[in-house]
C-alpha cells in the first residue's frame, strides 16, 4: 500500500513537470521567434544601408568626375543643383517620373541605353541614377527588385559655395534613422524613414 502510493505521488508530480516545462519552452520558443524577426529585419535593414551608401557615393564620384558642369550647377534646377527656388527638391527614384521609362523602353537594356543618349553628362549622370534606385540592376517578371524598399535620393546645393549634399532614403523595416538634415522624400514617406547623406566639397582653385 505505501508503495503503492509513492508511485501515484510520482506520477502526478511528474505530469505536473512535464506541464511545467512545456510551459517555460513556449515562452522560450515565442521569445527566440521574435528575436529571429528582429535579425532578420536588422539583416535587411543593414542591406539597405550598404546599398544606399553605394549609390550616393555613385553619384558623388560621378560629380567628381565632372567638376566643370558641378561648377555651373549654381542657379536653381540647373545641373546638379536639383530644387526650386523655394528649397522644394526632385525626388528621383520610386514615382519619378523619369522619361527613359515608356511604353517602347520596357526593358532594363532599353532604358539604360535611353539614358545613355542623353545629351548632357549631368542628364546621363541623373537618368541612370533613378534607373539603380528604382532597382534596374534586378529585374523579377516586369518588376524591379534590384534596389531599397522605396528608395529615393536628392541632390542638391546647400547653399554654401562648392558644397553639394547627395542625400538616398527607403522604407525600412525597423526603426528609421535618417540625418537631421536628410528631408529628401520626407513626405512619401512617413514612418520608419531611414537615409543617408553624402557631402561633396568642390575647391574652386581657378577662381572661376
Amino acid at each position: 500500500m505505501f508503495m503503492k502510493g509513492v508511485m501515484r505521488s510520482q506520477r502526478g508530480f511528474s505530469l505536473l513537470e512535464v506541464v511545467i516545462t512545456m510551459a517555460i519552452l513556449a515562452v522560450g520558443l515565442l521569445g527566440l521567434a521574435g528575436l529571429q524577426a528582429r535579425a532578420i529585419n536588422a539583416e535587411a535593414d543593414s542591406f539597405s544601408r550598404g546599398q544606399a551608401m553605394m549609390l550616393a557615393s555613385e553619384l558623388a564620384d560621378r560629380m567628381n568626375a565632372n567638376l566643370a558642369e558641378v561648377k555651373t550647377s549654381t542657379s536653381v534646377s540647373t545641373g546638379y543643383n536639383q530644387q526650386d527656388g523655394g528649397g522644394t527638391k526632385i525626388v528621383f527614384g520610386t514615382s519619378y517620373n523619369n522619361d527613359c521609362i515608356t511604353v517602347s523602353n520596357n526593358t532594363p537594356a532599353l532604358q539604360a541605353t535611353c539614358c545613355a543618349a542623353k545629351a548632357s553628362v549631368v542628364s546621363r549622370d541623373l537618368c541612370e541614377w533613378d534607373l539603380a534606385l528604382k532597382g534596374v540592376g534586378e529585374v523579377v517578371g516586369t518588376s524591379k527588385v534590384g534596389g531599397m524598399n522605396g528608395a529615393r535620393g536628392c541632390v542638391y546645393n546647400t547653399g554654401t559655395t562648392g558644397v553639394f549634399q547627395v542625400d538616398v532614403v527607403w522604407q525600412g523595416r525597423d526603426i528609421g534613422v535618417a540625418p537631421s538634415d536628410n528631408s529628401c522624400g520626407l513626405t512619401a514617406i512617413t514612418s520608419r524613414r531611414s537615409g543617408v547623406s553624402r557631402m561633396i566639397r568642390v575647391a574652386d582653385l581657378d577662381g572661376t
